[in-house]
């Protein structure tokens, strides 16, 4: 889904919300699969995760809407971890997924962190597999990866557990009937064990 040639983007941060303004930006995004379109107002609104993405590899730059200058990778995470303790938990994961070309989408309130489409599905057919994020050792009750498999069940979709260990590499679990068994990876087949990613 990413361009090949990756363009520039610029975003303004407001009190709430991270907005791509320039009609053009914005439905380039879109279609990339990042943001959602607000019809009324004609700008793209980016999850933190996204925000933090873009602004990692250099494709967009956000600029506060009270100062008008620009915020570092370490400003907006800091903005963002008010409203969201676990934001640095589900960026590894969600930066680990969306480098390997899979489009990323916000996931549900039942504690489903992304909802993820399989490669060339996004914009033909539903998202594939509901992401789980945890670190390596965070205790979870049955009930909760019962409430998990009945949410999938439901939805008709795949469960995966990222792991992030101590090392912070990320291992993909396939959660089905409470049998946890290590997935391949979702791209290409390759066991689903990653190179450390490095803090910024």
């Amino acid at each position: 889904m990413e361009s090949k040639t990756p363009e520039s983007y610029t975003a303004v941060r407001r009190k709430s919300s991270v907005v791509v303004p320039a009609q053009r930006e914005s439905n380039t995004l879109y279609q990339n699969g990042y943001g959602t379109q607000l019809a009324e107002e004609g700008v793209l609104t980016l999850t933190p995760c996204e925000t933090l993405y873009l602004v990692e590899t250099g494709r967009l730059s956000v600029l506060s809407e009270e100062t008008r200058q620009p915020l570092s990778f370490s400003d907006l995470l800091l903005s963002f971890t008010p409203a969201d303790k676990l934001i640095w938990t589900r960026y590894l994961v969600f930066r680990d997924l969306r480098s390997k070309g899979l489009v990323v989408r916000p996931g549900y309130d039942q504690g489903i962190d992304f909802l993820v489409y399989a490669r060339g599905d996004f914009g033909k057919r539903p998202p594939k597999y509901l992401i789980y994020a945890i670190w390596e050792g965070e205790p979870k009750t049955m009930d909760e990866l019962v409430e998990l498999v009945k949410l999938a069940q439901q939805r008709e979709k795949e469960v995966r557990i990222a792991v992030i260990d101590r090392r912070g590499e990320i291992v993909h679990y396939s959660l089905q009937e409470l049998n946890l068994a290590e997935v391949k990876d979702l791209t290409d087949g390759e066991e689903a064990r990653y190179p450390r990613q490095t803090e910024p």
